[in-house]
């Protein structure tokens, strides 16, 4: 209980409920401005989202993304799931989304 409790000072002390909810705009919005055709969409709530893939292409993009250094999760054939840490920034979200866009488009040509 002590190690939860902890935890729980530390995220209200640091504000990370607020920056969450600040940098999870900034990821969906990034998302949203993808032009790729298989990206069909994004959905999620802070920083817990999840693009939507236009056919069964979660693997491979997954595969792709790793390559770029980033890493996702294949939840379902065409979903991707986008979980990062509570501690993430603007610019580190800046740094990744073109990272995600180029895994992309090395599958689209």
């Amino acid at each position: 209980c002590a190690a939860a409790l902890a935890v729980l000072d530390t995220i209200a002390d640091q504000h990370l409920l607020d920056s969450v909810k600040r940098v999870g705009e900034h990821l969906a919005h990034g998302l949203d401005a993808i032009a790729n055709p298989l990206v069909t969409g994004n959905r999620g709530s802070g920083l817990w989202r999840a693009l939507t893939l236009d056919g069964a292409h979660a693997t491979a993009v997954e595969t792709a993304a790793r390559a770029h250094g980033l890493l996702v999760n294949a939840v379902k054939p065409d979903l991707i799931r986008l979980a990062p840490p509570l501690i993430l920034t603007e610019a580190e979200v800046d740094e990744a989304l073109p990272r995600l866009t180029a895994a992309l488009e090395e599958l689209t040509g």
